[in-house]
């Protein structure tokens, strides 16, 4: 009986030990690629309202908020608009609707960049866009755009 069990353990610990020799690693990777995206991609409007000669300045402020990836690095950036090189100096321009003439503006961001912290986690970014009152003293009456691209970039 003895030499049976012995036999039987011998031949466990065979099995066992074959099944052990044939054992393979299987490596597991991923790379998380780092995003940011709008939390609302609606448009941001920044409007001046109805302009009349003489009034001074305007300010108009808008917000978008955004998320990026933790530890995500991003740059915010403008672009120059559609009107940049048209008219005098080199700024940000509207142009009026029925052609001619050009309404000078400045635009800015609140944040030039920075480092996400997840995708729940907003980032409020204030755009804020004004004209100066002399600037639209002796330009033709009609409605004035333009159009700037706002891009957030990891």
């Amino acid at each position: 009986m003895m030499s049976r069990m012995f036999q039987f353990s011998s031949c466990l610990f065979l099995v066992l030990f074959s099944f052990s020799a044939f054992a393979e690693s299987q490596r597991v990777s991923a790379e998380v690629v780092g995003t940011c995206v709008f939390a609302r991609p609606n448009d941001v409007v920044l409007d001046f309202g109805g302009l009349t000669p003489g009034q001074g300045d305007r300010n108009v402020v808008g917000e978008v908020s955004f998320s990026c990836s933790k530890g995500t690095r991003y740059k915010v950036e403008l672009d120059n608009g559609l009107y940049f090189n048209q008219g005098q100096g080199r700024s940000r321009k509207m142009a009026n609707a029925k052609g001619g003439d050009y309404l000078p503006y400045f635009l800015q961001s609140s944040l030039s960049g920075g480092v996400g912290s997840g995708e729940a986690v907003l980032i409020p970014l204030k755009l804020s866009a004004s004209v100066r009152g002399t600037d639209y003293l002796a330009i033709k009456v009609g409605n004035y755009s333009d159009l700037v691209v706002l891009k957030i970039n990891p």
